[in-house]
C-alpha cells in the first residue's frame, strides 16, 4: 500500500482530510507544526532535566558540609528534657518541637545541645558508647562526634554538628529553638 505524497496546492490533497480545528492545528504542508511541536518537546525536555539537575545541586549544597551552621541562632527557650531523666554525665536524644536534638550533662550545671543531623550527609546522629567512650555516632558513614562540642573526629564528616544554647534551669534543660 502506498500513499500520496502531500499536496501543497490544497486540492484534494491529504490536508483536505483532516480537520483544521484539531488540537494540533490540523496538517500543515510544510512540516512546519510538526517542526514546531519538536521543538517544543525538546525545550520542555531540557526544562525538565534543568529543573531536576538544579533539584539534586539543591539537595547537594543543603548536605555540603560547608553549608551546616556550627550554631544556631534561634528564638526562645523551650523546655528539652527533665534533669531527672539526664544524670550527669548522661546523654540523650529528645524531640523538641520536630526536631531531634543530642542533650549530654558532663556536669551538675553543664549541659550541651547539638542536632541529630549529620554534617556529613544529613544521617540521624544518636547516642552511643565506642570502645568504653561516650559518643554521638552516625550509624550511616561511621562519624563519631564528641558530646561536649560536637566535634568529629572519626569517620568522613568534617564538620562539627550545629550547637543549640541549652541551659540548666530549675528541674529542667532548656534549648533555646
Amino acid at each position: 500500500m502506498t500513499s500520496a505524497p502531500h499536496s501543497s496546492t490544497g486540492s484534494a490533497g491529504l490536508q483536505d482530510q483532516h480537520d483544521a480545528g484539531a488540537p494540533c492545528g490540523g496538517c500543515d504542508p510544510s512540516g512546519s507544526s510538526r517542526r514546531a511541536f519538536l521543538e517544543r518537546g525538546a525545550l520542555l525536555g531540557a526544562v525538565g532535566v534543568a529543573g531536576t539537575v538544579g533539584l539534586t545541586a539543591c539537595t547537594d549544597e543543603i548536605r555540603a558540609e560547608d553549608n551546616a551552621p556550627s550554631h544556631h541562632v534561634g528564638g526562645s527557650p523551650t523546655p528539652a528534657v527533665d534533669l531527672a531523666d539526664l544524670p550527669v554525665g548522661g546523654m540523650t536524644s529528645v524531640r523538641v518541637e520536630g526536631r531531634t536534638l543530642l542533650i549530654s550533662r558532663p556536669a551538675e550545671d553543664e549541659v550541651h545541645a547539638f542536632s541529630a543531623v549529620c554534617t556529613h550527609q544529613g544521617c540521624t546522629v544518636a547516642p552511643a558508647t565506642e570502645n568504653g567512650e561516650e559518643v554521638f555516632a552516625c550509624p550511616c558513614h561511621g562519624s563519631h562526634f564528641d558530646v561536649t562540642t560536637g566535634v568529629p573526629y572519626g569517620g568522613p564528616a568534617q564538620k562539627p554538628l550545629t550547637e543549640y544554647t541549652a541551659t540548666v534551669d530549675g528541674d529542667q534543660v532548656l534549648v533555646t529553638l
